[in-house]
């Protein structure tokens, strides 16, 4: 839920945006089973997007967000944009108001009779996909979670989401996408992309040098990712006043989320150059179970700061 950047990235939310943080979620009188099972530091993802799917159980990731979206033709990163920073590398900005938090936390699998679904994390990063170049084509494919993940030979259309290298800097990249079907024939030149970089504890990769990019584009105008201020921390006394607070920056986050997908996707649709300057949504997570501190918002495989839409 919540917002709240580290450092620019941008985009992450990129966005679009304009974020804020959320804190504690208010605890509900009957508590929905998929909330109340998954951990503290979690269920400020449950409230933030409930509104936009649902939560499934599926051993043994326990519960996944499901979004509510075409089964058969919707994968995670292609309603969107990749936007260039100096320290993320390329961020991701989706133009789906669940997107602050599933492309930015946590990962991806595609499920044999659920399709795709994402578990939460607590470590902010640019995007969780893994990169790879074709001859003169990128791709990227989403991260799938441990203990076990996703088989690409199952998944349909395959794994990967490539655009021609000229290409990944187009806010308008949804038409201009290209399944491996299409260039089958070059698939054997395939090499992985391992641009890391670690920050905070947290090893992101930073997809396709900028500088190669640049080759082929010429320069790219980077974006800043820009921290956005809590909405504030709770301030009312007692239960009750607590909850209040928790449910007024829960308000605010979604109302945060909604605002960056629909710029972003004004954005996209136009093809619109991006904001030079874009706020990023983090969610402040709940106490850490045994201190009196909250929780980093940081996650379950990735890279740390900010959060871009």
């Amino acid at each position: 839920m919540r917002c709240s950047s580290a450092i620019p990235l941008a985009a992450l939310l990129l966005a679009q945006l304009s974020c804020a943080a959320v804190g504690l979620t208010p605890v509900r009188q009957t508590m929905p089973a998929a909330r109340l099972a998954l951990a503290p530091e979690y269920r400020v993802f449950y409230d933030a997007l409930e509104d936009y799917g649902d939560w499934t159980l599926i051993e043994p990731y326990g519960y996944v967000f499901r979004p509510d979206v075409n089964f058969v033709a919707w994968r995670p990163y292609e309603d969107g944009f990749w936007v260039p920073t100096d320290v993320y590398g390329w961020v991701w900005v989706s133009a789906e108001p669940f997107g602050w938090a599933t492309y930015h936390y946590g990962r991806w699998f595609n499920d044999r009779y659920q399709g795709w679904v994402w578990t939460p994390g607590l470590d902010w990063g640019p995007a969780w996909v893994a990169w790879e170049q074709v001859d003169d084509y990128v791709g990227w494919a989403p991260l799938a979670p441990s203990p076990r993940g996703t088989d690409p030979a199952r998944i349909p259309g395959g794994g990967f989401t490539f655009v021609p290298l000229s290409q990944l800097a187009a806010t308008d990249l949804k038409s201009r996408l290209v399944q491996p079907a299409q260039i089958e024939d070059r698939l054997a030149n395939a090499r992985p992309i391992k641009n890391f970089f670690q920050r905070e504890g947290v090893t992101i990769n930073r997809g396709p040098d900028l500088t190669v990019v640049e080759n082929v584009t010429g320069t790219l105008p980077r974006v800043d990712l820009t921290e956005t201020p809590e909405i504030g921390g709770l301030r009312r006394t007692g239960a009750a006043g607590r909850a209040r607070d928790a449910e007024d920056q829960l308000d605010a986050t979604r109302r945060a989320a909604e605002q960056a997908a629909t710029q972003a996707r004004k954005i996209s649709e136009q093809g619109l150059a991006p904001p030079a300057r874009l706020p990023l949504l983090r969610p402040v997570a709940p106490p850490a179970p045994g201190t009196g501190r909250r929780a980093p918002a940081r996650g379950r495989g990735g890279a740390a700061d900010s959060t871009a839409h």
